[in-house]
């Protein structure tokens, strides 16, 4: 591959996500939260075990088995790699993404170094902000639930891909308790390391 076509590959699909908000007449920034992948990844396997045992649990009380085995082999290896690396990442920008058409944003997908993600350039209300942000754990969990106690033979599937992708959400937990901190009448622009917290300017003639 030559320089030149190395350049004109972009790693997102749609608008390119903001570096900075935009100014906004009658705002002023109130704070600029930075997502520190490292140590929340860390977080997100430690809490692995945890997140197993709250979706077995899910499981059990929707009806489905009371537990749940593997047989680790190459086959199995595979086939959760395929869901850890592809199936979790896509499905959950995904529902980041039709989330935010829900509340009348126009989402942007990419990729970084070892992670997937989902922007959006206009700005969210507080609320919007926060239902784009626990949509896929929400929705997919209840999805990967719901498949597990219905049908026993792809329970240990479902199960797998509701833990790994509880597991990756931390970022989104940590930024969701982020945004309910902030103010009611805040609003947030999404931001390629996190995201920026816009307030009414109460000295501003239009607030």
């Amino acid at each position: 591959m030559t320089a030149e076509t190395s350049r004109s590959i972009r790693p997102w699909i749609g608008d390119p996500p903001r570096t900075e908000p935009p100014e906004r007449p009658g705002y002023v920034e109130l704070s600029r939260e930075r997502l520190n992948m490292g140590p929340l990844t860390v977080l997100g396997f430690v809490l692995i075990p945890v997140w197993w045992y709250v979706i077995v649990g899910l499981v059990v009380l929707a009806g489905g088995p009371e537990g749940s085995s593997f047989t680790i082999n190459l086959k199995t290896f595979v086939f959760g790699a395929l869901i850890a690396l592809v199936a979790v990442p896509v499905l959950h920008e995904l529902v980041h993404g039709l989330a935010g058409m829900l509340v009348g944003v126009k989402p942007a997908y990419g990729v970084g170094a070892g992670f997937a993600y989902t922007t959006f350039r206009e700005p969210l209300g507080k609320w919007q902000y926060l239902a784009v942000g626990l949509a896929p754990l929400v929705v997919l969990t209840v999805l990967a639930v719901f498949v597990a106690a219905r049908w026993e033979s792809v329970a240990n599937a479902a199960i797998f891909f509701a833990v790994i992708n509880a597991a990756g959400a931390i970022g989104d937990l940590w930024m969701s308790w982020r945004i309910v901190r902030a103010p009611r009448s805040a609003i947030f622009y999404d931001l390629a390391d996190g995201f920026a917290v816009l307030v009414p300017d109460s000295h501003s003639p239009s607030s």
